[in-house]
């Protein structure tokens, strides 16, 4: 299926992830769909905000139809799975199933064999099949699919170079005027220490006891979170794909309300408001970050 010739977004998708979007009743509505289990409302968090984005850019671009092949990549086992294989004509979900840092929580081995063990409500399940794959080797034909999407993925898929070769094989199985939507973790505020030298000088400095990981070009802390610069190199670039709108980087004041952190030495979040919701911001390290979208065409020939 090739993209159709002209394709109109209906609103800006090449964002940060912001408190007045889920304003939007749109974007609300297509969450009650897929979160079925908590209000959007009321429940507003960033995870929400990238299914949401996602599933209101496929149908912008014409892909909400039978005819329509959507890969995943590290797609674990979120519900949006589900909700377009009601939607699209194939659905193949993607994830190192069963290992790696995420297999306990949200990439478990029996989505390879069983998906509907984790369906959230009923679906076409003769449109959904996971496989192991290594997202920096897709296991696909050139132009296999219309449409990839990866949802906080990318950044965990390894050094600079291998997030690079695993945006290139996405580009590469999307079919010429195919559709891709990246969305990973994008600085907002920066503290000057949190970088690569300063890294790197920490690992020199204690004999590698601190930092062991650090290089002059890649962080020990944070090292999953990318700047501006950083997007358009290690990911835009290398997949050989369009960016569709320029960047908007902006944050409205409402997004700082409640900048959630981590505990010291924990996995707890803390918030000034005593609660998870809204979660917009997380501050790690002296830094602050959250999700970006980047939605891409592939050029026809």
């Amino acid at each position: 299926m090739l993209a159709p010739l002209r394709v109109h977004l209906t609103r800006q998708y090449a964002k940060l992830c912001d408190r007045p979007d889920f304003d939007d009743p749109a974007l609300i509505a297509v969450l009650r769909e897929v979160q079925q289990d908590s209000d959007p409302a009321t429940h507003v968090e960033r995870k929400a905000w990238e299914m949401a984005m996602l599933a209101l850019f496929l149908e912008d671009t014409g892909r909400l139809d039978d005819r329509s092949e959507v890969l995943a990549v590290g797609a674990g086992t979120e519900p949006i799975l589900y909700w377009l294989a009601n939607r699209v004509g194939r659905v193949v979900a993607t994830d190192i199933y069963g290992e790696g840092d995420f297999a306990g929580r949200e990439a478990s081995a029996s989505m390879v064999d069983a998906p509907q063990s984790h369906a959230p409500f009923a679906y076409r399940e003769d449109r959904l099949q996971a496989r192991w794959m290594d997202a920096r080797r897709l296991d696909f034909a050139d132009e296999s699919f219309d449409a990839v999407y990866s949802l906080s993925s990318i950044e965990h898929f390894g050094s600079p170079a291998d997030i690079a070769r695993s945006a290139s094989e996405i580009g590469r199985v999307l079919r010429p005027g195919g559709h891709a939507f990246i969305v990973t973790e994008c600085f907002v505020r920066r503290d000057s220490r949190d970088a690569a030298p300063v890294d790197f000088a920490v690992r020199l400095l204690t004999f590698g006891r601190r930092r062991p990981l650090a290089t002059p070009r890649r962080r020990a802390v944070l090292d999953d979170v990318f700047t501006p610069r950083e997007l358009r190199r290690r990911i835009i670039e290398p997949s050989g794909l369009d960016l569709m709108q320029p960047l908007d980087l902006r944050l409205s004041p409402r997004a700082w309300d409640n900048i959630a952190r981590y505990a010291p030495g924990t996995c707890d979040v803390l918030t000034p408001s005593g609660s998870f919701y809204p979660h917009i911001l997380l501050e790690v390290s002296r830094s602050v970050f959250t999700s970006v979208c980047l939605p891409m065409e592939k050029p026809r020939p």
